[in-house]
């Protein structure tokens, strides 16, 4: 008994995505409307501010020295809780607390990121306090707070004031653009059912078992060909 072996033709499969261009843009459509009605509720945009505080030879070699050594093997002491709560005190909000500081926060440190030579990194290192809120006036305030309060936390613990503040948050940017985003997710969809309307087409394409040409009637060559009807057009 003959059977045809499943067979890809390629050029078939290409001429059945654009005969069914239209089931395929109304699919990709229709997830676009769905992304739309999914993406309605954009969310609010987030707007970052960063301070910065340093360490450098500015008093006596030694306890600035000291002090970035400090800095580089206790960055965590950077975001923790007695920080935060220090800043939210500096703050004098009563609808900020501790902890929301700390979900607001981030810190990054010149000696992590720097590709300079040992000697820079070990001679001076600044820490840079990122404050994250749907308030952009609210995120220049929380990373100046931060940065004040890890100032007075390094001076307690260093016993000096070699650790300053370096640059205070005099701006803030947009880092999260809740419409762009949202588009970007509906484009998302659209592109989703597009894959999804060519793949069913091209599946499709592939399980029929239609015969279409002579050698697929010929079971790839195996079965002698008797005759050939042609073609009769009027």
């Amino acid at each position: 008994m003959f059977k045809n072996e499943l067979e890809i033709d390629v050029f078939r499969c290409f001429r059945a995505l654009l005969k069914k261009a239209k089931f395929i843009l109304l699919i990709t459509l229709l997830f676009f409307v769905g992304g739309i009605a999914l993406t309605l509720n954009v969310g609010k945009d987030i707007y970052s501010a960063v301070a910065t505080v340093y360490a450098a030879a500015d008093g006596s070699y030694s306890d600035s020295s000291n002090a970035v050594t400090v800095m580089n093997a206790y960055l965590n002491v950077a975001s923790s809780y007695k920080v935060c709560q220090r800043a939210a005190l500096l703050m004098g909000r009563s609808d900020i607390d501790a902890a929301d500081i700390q979900k607001a926060i981030g810190v990054s440190s010149s000696a992590k990121n720097s590709t300079s030579t040992n000697f820079m990194a070990s001679s001076a290192t600044i820490i840079s306090f990122y404050a994250s809120s749907e308030d952009s006036d609210l995120a220049m305030e929380i990373a100046d707070a931060m940065a004040e309060s890890y100032t007075i936390e390094m001076a307690n613990i260093l016993d000096n004031n070699s650790v300053k503040v370096l640059d205070s948050a005099y701006e803030s940017y947009i880092s999260y653009n809740a419409h762009i985003e949202a588009w970007k997710d509906r484009i998302k969809f659209a592109a989703l059912g597009f894959v999804l309307a060519c793949f069913v087409v091209v599946i499709c394409e592939i399980l029929d078992w239609k015969v279409r040409t002579i050698r697929e009637a010929t079971v790839r060559g195996q079965i002698p060909v008797i005759g050939i009807i042609p073609d009769y057009k009027e």
